[in-house]
């Protein structure tokens, strides 16, 4: 059966128009549920063998890719340096667009964004997006996606730089600013302590755990609650796992125990160089917690 439709290919289910048979063909693809394809090198599902294509040729080739010469990050496309330039080195004042929900201060550079904000933030019944292999619900599709990845051994997005291996673009993207000369690299500043951080995502969760105290993460099993949900798993695992067997043990000493949790706090006691240190006095601990209680008496909050 042609669809040629005067002079394109006509779609017979929403009438869409496209250029080309080929066109077509891959847009036929969106209209059917069990098309979706997966990445055999990081596991990402696609929505069709079109859209894993420019995912492989993006993520997994080895290809020349833009840069910006002030900050020497390195962009997938030349639209995402674009879009770059303009959020982070644009010295133009741009107005952003608020939220109008009450007790919201949230405010974005583009209007698509506030609307997206609405239905994931403040509906009745907001869409989630739950993974299969755990359960867990998120907010977004792309984080989702993110998330995945936690599921696999398998680590395909390498540095260029030293060829560490990381198992999410995301991870891969933030290791890399480790790699760039400390004076350009973009700094957010804490307006309440000398805290610095090269994300604005890590200030506002420093600023929501260490001065604001928020623990929104219940334990089920105690009266227990933690600032993120990796805290909350991580206590789950160390204080109510189901087995006690002491099979975690230091490679420098006799200490064993039942928890990963517990050794990794463990083996900090063995190099002080990586404890979490006060931004006020240097003091080191052993563990964050504790840097967060210790805080608290600088700031009197």
């Amino acid at each position: 059966m042609d669809p040629r439709a005067g002079s394109g290919f006509s779609c017979s289910t929403c009438l869409k128009t496209l250029t080309s048979k080929a066109g077509l063909k891959y847009h036929m693809f969106t209209h059917d549920v069990n098309a979706k394809v997966k990445c055999k090198i990081c596991g990402k599902v696609s929505k069709n063998p079109l859209a894993l294509s420019v995912h492989i040729r993006m993520l997994h080739t080895s290809r020349d890719r833009p840069s910006y010469d002030i900050c020497h990050r390195v962009f997938y496309t030349s639209t995402d340096l674009r879009r770059h330039i303009g959020a982070v080195h644009s010295t133009i004042e741009r107005p952003r667009f608020q939220c109008g929900f009450p007790d919201c201060d949230k405010s974005y550079p583009v209007k698509d964004d506030v609307s997206k904000h609405t239905k994931r933030e403040h509906t009745e019944n907001p869409t989630r997006f739950p993974c299969a292999l755990c359960g867990k619900e998120f907010k977004t599709r792309r984080v989702l996606l993110t998330h995945i990845t936690t599921h696999t051994t398998e680590k395909a997005y390498i540095c260029s730089v030293c060829g560490r291996r990381f198992p999410g673009a995301g991870n891969l993207k933030s290791h890399e600013v480790t790699h760039l000369e400390k004076s350009t690299r973009r700094i957010f500043k804490c307006e309440r302590c000398p805290q610095m951080c090269s994300r604005r995502s890590d200030l506002q969760k420093h600023v929501k755990v260490v001065h604001e105290n928020q623990r929104n993460h219940s334990c089920t099993f105690c009266d227990k609650t933690c600032s993120t949900s990796g805290n909350l798993r991580r206590h789950v695992e160390a204080r109510h796992s189901a087995n006690r067997d002491k099979i975690h043990s230091c490679d420098k000493c006799d200490y064993v125990t039942h928890s990963k949790v517990y050794l990794a706090q463990h083996v900090r006691r063995h190099n002080p160089a990586n404890r979490p240190e006060c931004y006020f006095c240097r003091k080191k601990f052993c563990n964050f917690s504790r840097l967060v209680t210790h805080c608290r008496r600088h700031t009197l909050e």
